[in-house]
C-alpha cells in the first residue's frame, strides 16, 4: 500500500568496498524480523550479495534493494559496491534517494570510496550520516577517525553517537543529546558543546541563542541537527559495530528522525521546451517516476527498477515513458528484499520498487501517468575508460556474442561495445579490469559465449612529409584483350587534419575522362590499406598529370592498378612517417601524488599543459600523452594512488611518432608481411 510520503525514507548504504555495507544491511533487517536468520559474506548467504560473482569474490558488485518498517515509517535501503570498478551502480541512484549513509571502516579510516560517496553526496546536495563501524577491533580509535573525517571534510562532521569502552572492551554507544551520555562523565559535557557549535551554526536564531546563553536546549539542540542535516550543515557521525550490534538503533534513529523524507524533499523536472518544474509531492498527484536500474539475473527475471517521485502507481495500469514516447502497462508491482520479491498493489512517493515486463523502458526514462510532459534530467554515469578488445573462441561464439554483449550493456549501463572503424577492433569498455573479467565470466555463464579479451590496437596512420613524381605503369598480354593504364601522380603532404585530396590535371585526353575516377579510387583503395605500416595514409595531395592509354587493351580496372602502384611508390618515395593519436588526459588526485603522476606523464611521452586546484585538497593535472602509453593507465593510476585518483580522456590530434618507436612498427609490419608471402 502507498503510505503518506511522510512516512517514507530511502536510504543509500556507500562506502568503501569491505567496510561492512551488506552486513549493516543484513543485521537491520534480522533485527527488524524481516528475515529469519543471520546470513554472513563468508557463508555467501547474505540477503545483498546473492549472485554467483559477489558469492565467489566476497563482495558486491551491484546495487540491491531491502526495506523495513521502524516506528511506523518505511525505510528503503540500496546497498551500493564500494569498489570503483562498480562506481556506476552508486552514480544511478544517488540522485533519486533523499539520504546516505556513509559507511567507514575504523581499522582503515577515509578511503577512495568514501571520497567517491562524499562527492557524489556533494554533487546531488543528499543529507548524509557516517557509520564508523568495527571499531570492536584492536587498534581503533574513534576520536582519531573524527579527526580524519573533519579534516578531510570540513567540521560539519560532528560526533553524535559515540561509544563506551575500545576496541574489544566496546560495551556500548551513547548518543550525545541523550541522558544515557552520562557514563562518559566530562567527555561527554565537551562533545555536546561541539555538537552545540554546529548547530548553532545552521540558523541566525539558534546563533543568536548560543552566544548569550552558552548552550542551547536538547529541543533546539534536536530541531536544529534536523535542520543542519537537510541542508548538508551538519554531518552527524555515529560510533557502531556491526558484528556486534552496536549502533544500528541509533543510526535507525537518525534515519527516521532527522533525515528527510520524499516530502521535504524539493524536485525539480524539466518541460519539453527545457523549463524547470518544481513537482509537488503528494500520493494524489498524476504519478511521475524515473528509472535508475534493469535487473536481469536468474533469481529475479527481467526487473525495472524505479523511484516514484509523486503520485501513486497501481498494478496493472498503463502508463506513459516520457522518454521514449510509448505506452506500457505495468503488469505486476514488487518491493524487493534482495533476491526475495513481494508483490504489491500499489506504490508512492519516494518509494523504490520494481516492475516486470516492460520493453520499451530502460535506464534513466522517466514515466508518468498518460499525458505526462515532464521528464527528469539525464542520469550522468561515469565515463567508462577500459577498453579491450574482444575475439570469439569460436565461429559458434562469433555468431551469439553480439546479442550476449547487448544483454550485458542492458544490465549495466556502464558497460558498452562497438566495432572500431579504423583498427577493426571489436572493442568492450567499462569502468575497470574487475567489471570486464566479471562481465565475460557472466557471459560464458549465462549466454554460454565464450571470447578472449587482449589489449586493443592503436589507431596508428602514415602520412608524408615531402614530395615525389612517379609514374605507375600495368601493361599485362594475356590471349585476346591485354590490360594497359599508365599514370603519373605528384604527391605531397596536405594540412594536418585535411584528409585526402585528388587533383586531377590532365591535359589534352592523354589520360581519358572516363578513366580519371577509377585512378581516384585506385589512390584511395591503396592510400586506405597503407603503405610502411599497414594503418591508412592520410593528410595527402595526389596530382594526376600525365598519363597515356590503349584504345583496345585500357580499362578502368587496368588504370586503378596503375594508380595503386603508383602510389605504393610514391609515398615511400615522399618521406613517409607514422602518426599516432595524442589522448588530452585529466588526473584528479590528492596534492600528495602531485609528483608521482607528473613524473609517470612525463615517462609516457606525455607534455603537461597545466595543474589546477579542484578543491577538498585536490589538484588535476591536464596533459596531451599518446594513446599507445595510456591504454592501461586505469591500473597504473589505481596503485599509484591506492584508488584515490580519476581520470578523465578526451582525443585531441594526431601527432608524428618518434623516429625509433615508428622503426619497431614498421619493421612488425614488414616481418608479419614475410610471413603472409612465405
Amino acid at each position: 500500500m502507498a503510505i503518506d510520503p511522510g512516512k517514507v525514507r530511502n536510504v543509500g548504504i556507500v562506502g568503501h568496498g569491505g567496510v561492512g555495507k551488506t552486513m549493516l544491511i543484513e543485521r537491520i533487517l534480522n533485527d527488524a524480523g524481516v528475515t529469519g536468520r543471520l546470513g554472513s559474506i563468508e557463508d555467501g548467504n547474505t540477503v545483498c550479495d546473492y549472485l554467483e560473482d559477489e558469492i565467489e569474490r566476497k563482495h558486491s558488485i551491484a546495487l540491491k534493494l531491502a526495506h523495513l518498517e521502524h516506528n511506523g515509517v518505511r525505510i528503503h535501503l540500496v546497498d551500493h559496491p564500494g569498489y570503483v570498478d562498480f562506481l556506476g551502480e552508486v552514480a544511478a541512484s544517488v540522485p533519486l534517494l533523499d539520504g546516505l549513509v556513509i559507511v567507514v571502516d575504523a581499522t582503515t579510516g577515509v578511503q577512495v570510496g568514501t571520497d567517491n560517496a562524499w562527492r557524489f553526496a556533494e554533487k546531488f546536495n543528499v543529507p548524509r550520516a557516517i557509520l564508523v563501524n568495527k571499531l570492536d577491533r584492536d587498534h581503533t580509535n574513534f576520536q582519531e577517525t573524527v579527526q580524519a573525517l573533519r579534516n578531510t571534510y570540513g567540521k560539519q562532521c560532528a560526533p553524535l553517537v559515540v561509544p563506551v569502552g575500545v576496541a574489544s572492551d566496546l560495551k556500548s554507544v551513547v548518543n550525545i543529546l541523550s541522558n544515557e551520555a552520562s557514563v562518559l562523565g566530562d567527555d561527554a559535557e565537551m562533545m555536546r558543546m561541539e555538537m552545540a557549535e554546529a548547530v548553532a551554526e545552521t540558523s541566525d536564531e539558534l546563533t543568536e541563542k548560543f552566544l548569550e546563553s552558552g548552550e542551547l536546549s536538547t529541543e533546539d539542540l534536536n530541531k536544529g541537527l534536523y535542520d543542519g542535516i537537510i541542508h548538508g550543515k551538519i554531518v552527524p557521525i555515529l560510533a557502531g559495530s556491526v558484528s556486534k550490534g552496536l549502533g544500528l538503533k541509533e543510526l535507525l534513529g537518525v534515519i527516521v528522525d532527522s533525515f528527510p523524507s520524499p516530502a521535504d524533499r524539493k524536485i525539480v523536472a524539466k518541460t519539453d521546451k527545457g523549463e524547470d518544474v518544481e513537482v509537488k509531492v503528494s500520493p494524489d498527484e498524476p504519478f511521475f517516476a524515473q528509472v535508475f536500474r534493469s535487473v536481469v539475473d536468474p533469481y529475479v527475471g527481467h526487473l525495472t527498477l524505479f523511484r516514484v517521485l509523486t503520485g501513486t502507481l497501481r498494478a496493472d495500469t498503463e502508463f506513459y515513458n516520457v522518454t521514449t514516447n510509448t505506452k506500457e502497462r505495468t503488469g505486476k508491482l514488487y518491493m524487493l528484499v534482495g533476491k526475495d520479491q513481494k508483490q504489491v498493489g500499489e506504490v508512492g512517493p519516494g518509494d523504490l520498487a520494481a516492475m516486470t515486463k516492460l520493453r520499451n523502458t530502460h535506464f534513466g526514462d522517466s514515466i508518468g501517468a498518460p499525458g505526462c510532459e515532464l521528464h527528469m534530467p539525464k542520469i550522468e554515469l561515469p565515463p567508462s575508460l577500459v577498453k579491450l578488445a574482444i575475439v570469439p573462441k569460436s565461429r559458434a561464439d562469433e555468431d551469439k556474442i553480439g546479442e550476449a554483449l547487448n544483454r550485458l550493456a542492458e544490465e549495466d549501463p556502464t558497460f558498452s561495445h562497438f566495432r572500431d572503424s579504423d583498427t577493426k577492433d571489436h572493442i568492450v569498455r567499462g569502468m575497470g579490469d574487475q567489471q570486464l573479467e566479471i562481465l565475460m565470466n557472466r557471459m560464458k555463464r549465462k549466454y554460454k559465449v565464450e571470447a578472449e579479451t587482449t589489449t586493443p590496437k592503436v589507431a596508428f596512420k602514415e602520412t608524408v612529409k615531402g614530395k615525389s613524381e612517379v609514374q605507375g605503369k600495368h601493361k599485362k598480354q594475356t590471349g585476346g584483350h591485354g590490360q594497359y593504364g599508365d599514370v603519373h601522380l605528384r604527391i605531397a603532404p596536405n594540412e594536418r587534419g585535411a584528409g585526402y585530396e585528388f587533383i586531377d590535371a590532365i591535359v589534352g585526353g592523354v589520360v581519358p575522362k572516363q578513366y580519371i575516377p577509377h585512378v581516384d579510387k585506385g589512390c584511395q583503395e591503396a592510400l586506405l590499406r597503407g603503405v610502411i605500416s599497414g594503418n591508412p595514409v592520410v593528410d595527402i595531395k595526389v596530382e594526376l598529370f600525365f598519363g597515356s592509354y590503349h584504345n583496345v587493351d585500357s580499362s578502368e580496372m587496368a588504370f586503378k592498378i596503375a594508380a595503386s602502384m603508383a602510389i605504393q611508390k610514391g609515398v615511400k618515395e615522399a618521406r613517409p612517417c607514422l602518426l599516432e593519436p595524442v589522448m588530452e588526459i585529466a588526473v584528479t588526485v590528492p596534492e600528495e601524488f602531485m609528483g608521482d603522476i607528473t613524473g609517470g606523464l612525463n615517462s609516457r611521452r606525455g607534455r603537461i599543459l597545466g595543474m589546477e586546484s579542484v578543491g577538498g585538497g585536490r589538484q588535476c593535472i591536464r596533459a596531451h600523452v599518446p594513446e599507445a602509453e595510456i591504454l592501461r593507465y586505469s591500473t597504473d593510476l589505481r596503485s599509484i594512488t591506492g584508488g584515490r585518483g580519476s581520470y578523465d580522456l578526451k582525443f585531441s590530434h594526431y601527432d608524428e611518432v618518434p623516429e625509433h618507436i615508428a622503426k619497431g612498427i614498421i619493421e612488425a609490419y614488414e616481418k608479419s608481411r614475410a610471413g603472409e608471402e612465405s
